[in-house]
């Protein structure tokens, strides 16, 4: 099996790529950094030093070398001058498929997010489905991932909590703090990459990933001040008051918006539920996908020590 991974080296891909390496896949890594290269090559990685902005140059590679499956887990969480949005979940996506079409790579397995919504107000939720949607009209044999919350080692939205409850006098919680979560473990949805390159039951077919556990937004800060004391106070701020005021940093000023710890879209999309509709959907998804999830304060329990 020969695996061709874009997004394979960030703090999801990263857990992805050594899972299908290490289960003994051939992995290319598409790698846009210089300074990793030699360090991917040595953990046992092929690597194409590029991005998709050069689709002719990753074309030219992927037509000399004969791969099974292409995975696509690039993704952003806040958008940014020269990476929008719609460019790295959209355009790149468009890109990916395009190359996958001319090179014969039939199997393409996409990382889209759980709440993604044609008509949702979020940017990012409306963009990955909008990146969906192209995967699945596309003609191959897809299979899509939508993950509830993912935490691990050095996960970028937990560990600014944990920064947030530690540091601040006070915890400020945007909203009533009880939109719901399934957090689920980084390792769990490695698994379920690798599976789904040799599991038949994966093909065109949509899969949210959820923990085993249900947590609002206030109740996972409320776990990280009991494992790892002392208790703050916390104040509520209304979420419209929240998303005009960085809105506003936002538009007039971007360069202070850089260091804010949310964005306005952000916001918005903390207004929805992101959990899985019943357990029996997380069952099924356990047997089909070999899944072994971890519970957050587990985790957390061990991460905080």
């Amino acid at each position: 099996m020969k695996v061709f991974i874009a997004g394979g080296t960030g703090f999801v891909g990263s857990v992805v790529s050594q899972k299908i390496k290490s289960s003994g896949a051939s992995v290319t890594l598409l790698e846009r950094n210089k300074n990793k290269i030699s360090t991917l090559k040595e953990q046992g990685y092929e690597v194409f030093e590029g991005t998709l902005e050069d689709e002719e140059a990753v074309n030219v590679f992927l037509s000399a070398n004969k791969f099974d499956a292409l995975i696509n887990l690039i993704g952003i969480i806040r958008s940014t001058y020269g990476f929008s949005f719609q460019k790295v979940h959209v355009d790149y996506v468009n890109i990916l498929l395009d190359l996958a079409k001319k090179n014969g790579i039939g199997r393409f397995i996409h990382m889209s997010a759980l709440g993604a919504s044609e008509h949702g107000d979020s940017e990012y939720f409306s963009t990955k489905y909008e990146g969906e949607s192209l995967v699945k009209n596309s003609g191959l044999k897809w299979t899509v991932f939508q993950p509830s919350l993912i935490f691990g080692d050095n996960a970028g939205f937990f560990d600014d909590i944990i920064d947030l409850v530690k540091t601040r006098a006070f915890v400020p919680i945007i909203g009533t703090g009880e939109n719901k979560f399934a957090p689920i473990d980084v390792f769990s949805v490695a698994e379920a990459y690798n599976n789904a390159l040799y599991n038949e039951k994966t093909v065109n077919e949509v899969f949210r990933l959820c923990g085993p556990d249900i947590y609002t937004f206030e109740e996972i800060i409320d776990l990280i001040m009991e494992i790892s004391p002392p208790k703050k106070l916390k104040i509520h701020t209304p979420s419209f008051i929240a998303e005009k005021s960085l809105g506003f940093i936002e538009k007039l000023f971007p360069s202070l918006s850089k260091n804010a710890p949310v964005t306005s879209d952000q916001i918005r999309m903390l207004k929805h539920d992101n959990i899985c509709e019943t357990d029996e959907e997380s069952q099924k998804n356990d047997e089909i996908l070999g899944l072994k999830r971890t519970h957050l304060k587990d985790w957390l329990t061990s991460y905080l020590a």
